[in-house]
């Protein structure tokens, strides 16, 4: 429904569309002379793409928009997709918190309508921003929960696009081998088929041979992401690949060359709003002053990543900057003002519950105090780093003694399988030669049972098919007797009736002419629809889907009553048994006319689908509805309810106040 609207709006637009302003304008202009929710909702949702990439704050207002009209199964995955987009804005903007609870959003709507792929974007993206919120088991959770809806859709792009969030999660636990397994893998899967992926996976691969002090290789890499993203208009991928660069030649010694390639760096981050990474270059390059001995230009840097990080919260980020600031003071001897940023530094390390930068505060808070000659601060403030620094050394001596157990016991326990194993290996090939000759005897007994079972299902289809036959060759001399006997004697009455009306001045006579002739009308009509049902010329259920689409114009067209078939192809061409075939008709006929009568509205909407073994049928309407509690429905849908149960069958009606009326009937198909 909606690609026919968006259709609609774009072949209007097109032979004007010179700019994209003129496009969000007319788009706009759409919106102030056409109420409709679903042409709101598509221009919305348009006008929010077209702002992504150079208003991103206007198109977190645009999705919004989008997003607070009634949801509605015809747009239902564009509605998905728009919580995506919100979501990945407000992981641009650094709310991670949001990014999360907007892709949850989505997630659960597109598990709802099961939209496969939807579902594993929503699932990258709860990922990904618990990645940012440094909680690493929850983001691998939901990465892994997303790969395999993506290798049940052959998706090799995603698919490759899920080992690079699999790998970040194992770059963030310091896992270096397992990271860069895991980008190579990404790198194998997208080689052929997704370029700007690929540019990802380079950048990551450069990344950790940066960390492994392999900068010949990193900067190999990273010029490689470099030249695909540029080719492909990847500007996330070109900004990440000269800040990469910038780290590489800072370790290098070639500050000239870093600071070159952070200022592209953050000028790109800037263009695209990205706050966070924005801010983590803006340290970056007062390092490079740092490096340099110009303190003055590295604390202006360290103050625009300082205002950065906190227009986003990030704690970490923030704790970074204040550390920086209290060593560029302390460089300067200016030691109040030193020790005011090391204390915020240690305040905010606590709060992102990092005990490196804890221990990092506190031994510049020790040099600080040595240079006064503050000698007991100096010396508790360094004891408080040696703790610290033990307690570190310690956990991290636990965890790899806990692997080292791990991968004993698994050792051990993978031997005792093995022998298990070699063990059972023996027994059953002994088995194995005692059950050849009883299988091969079971086998010619099943062979004989299904010759004999096939001869007799063969004689009985033969005798079936006969009997069929004869049973239509009946059927077919009952309808033309009906259509020619009883057709033209109610005909001749109601002619009749209709001239007696006319010519005789008596009006009791008139009144009874009347009534013959609405009673001789109501039985042809009745005969006509028993005549239908009857010629197996009418089996399938194409027809009569057609001679619903008939019913259907006949009554709503003279009403001004707008309606929409929709009927799953798959059923198309299945059969109906007569009665069922007329049962279903008369409930379709009693579920419209109740719509065109009482409902009040001016459209309906008819929906045929094969769910599972049933043939499930709806026939909901956008009129006034009503409390099926406080009102009572009638001999209509006890009527509906009988015809259902002699196929059985069931109808639901669904209503409230305002909200139409939805009529489901539900019939098996066997």
């Amino acid at each position: 429904m909606i690609g026919k609207i968006f259709t609609v709006v774009f072949i209007v637009l097109a032979p004007c569309a010179f700019a994209q302003t003129f496009v969000q304008d007319s788009l706009l202009s759409i919106l102030k002379t056409n109420p409709q929710e679903d042409i709101a909702f598509a221009a919305y949702q348009k006008l929010g793409e077209l702002s992504t990439s150079v208003n991103p704050h206007q198109a977190t207002v645009y999705f919004l928009k989008a997003l607070s009209l009634p949801l509605r199964s015809g747009y239902s995955k564009e509605f998905t997709q728009c919580y995506q987009s919100l979501g990945d804005l407000y992981h641009t903007f650094g709310l991670y918190d949001s990014s999360v609870l907007m892709h949850r959003n989505a997630f659960f709507l597109a598990q709802k309508f099961q939209y496969k792929k939807e579902m594993g974007l929503a699932l990258q993206g709860i990922g990904l921003g618990f990645l940012r919120l440094q909680n690493a088991d929850s983001a691998r959770f939901y990465f892994n929960q997303a790969l395999p809806l993506f290798i049940e859709l052959k998706e090799p792009i995603l698919e490759g696009q899920t080992y690079i969030l699999l790998g970040n999660v194992s770059l963030n636990e310091n896992d270096y081998p397992q990271s860069l397994s895991l980008f190579i893998k990404a790198a194998n899967f997208l080689e052929h088929s997704d370029p700007v992926g690929l540019a990802r996976a380079y950048v990551n691969i450069a990344n950790i041979e940066n960390i492994l002090d392999e900068q010949e290789k990193a900067l190999e890499y990273s010029q490689r992401a470099l030249k695909l993203a540029l080719k492909n208009n990847s500007q996330a991928i070109v900004a990440y690949a000269h800040g990469l660069r910038g780290r590489v030649f800072r370790k290098l010694k070639k500050q000239n060359e870093a600071l070159t390639e952070y200022q592209q760096a953050i000028s790109l981050y800037r263009q695209m709003a990205d706050v966070r990474n924005e801010s983590e270059i803006a340290h970056s390059i007062g390092n490079i002053y740092f490096d340099r001995g110009g303190y003055k230009e590295a604390s202006t840097y360290y103050y625009l990543s300082l205002r950065l990080s906190k227009r986003i919260n990030n704690s970490r980020m923030i704790a970074h900057s204040y550390s920086a600031l209290g060593n560029t003071f302390y460089s300067l001897k200016n030691y109040a003002r030193s020790l005011a940023y090391i204390d915020s530094s240690l305040v905010f390390s606590r709060l992102s519950k990092s005990p490196y930068l804890e221990m990092d505060a506190y031994e510049l808070m020790s040099g600080v105090y040595e240079s006064q000659k503050k000698y007991e601060q100096a010396l508790y403030f360094l004891q408080k780093f040696s703790t610290i620094k033990d307690s570190i050394t310690q956990a991290e001596n636990k965890t790899a003694t806990q692997e080292l157990e791990a991968k004993y016991a698994n050792s051990k326990k993978q031997n005792e399988i093995e022998l298990l194993q070699k063990d059972q290996l023996l027994k059953n090939i002994s088995l194995k030669q005692s059950r050849t000759l009883e299988i091969a005897l079971g086998l010619l007994f099943v062979l004989l049972v299904v010759i004999g079972v096939l001869m007799f299902n063969q004689q009985k289809m033969i005798n079936r098919s006969k009997r069929q036959m004869e049973i239509e060759k009946i059927r077919n001399q009952i309808a033309r007797d009906l259509h020619d006997d009883m057709g033209s004697t109610l005909s001749s009455i109601t002619i009749f009736s209709q001239l007696g009306a006319k010519e005789e001045n008596n009006p009791t006579l008139i009144k009874y002419f009347q009534r013959i002739s609405e009673h001789s009308s109501k039985m042809m009509e009745n005969m006509a629809d028993m005549v239908w049902s009857i010629n197996p010329d009418n089996d399938s259920f194409q027809k009569t889907v057609a001679k619903m689409k008939e019913f259907s114009s006949e009554i709503l067209e003279p009403k001004n009553i707008g309606y929409q078939f929709e009927v799953e192809e798959s059923l198309h061409n299945i059969l109906l048994h007569s009665v069922k075939r007329k049962n279903l008709y008369l409930i379709f006929k009693e579920a419209v006319n109740n719509a065109a009568k009482y409902s009040g509205g001016n459209f309906i909407h008819i929906n045929f689908q094969r769910k599972e073994n049933e043939l499930f049928l709806s026939v909901r309407d956008n009129g006034k509805g009503f409390d099926p509690v406080k009102k009572s429905m009638g001999n209509g849908l006890g009527n509906m309810k009988e015809r259902a149960s002699s196929m059985n069958g069931r109808v639901n009606i669904i209503s409230s106040p305002g909200e139409g009326v939805a009529v489901e009937v539900r019939v098996a198909l066997t």
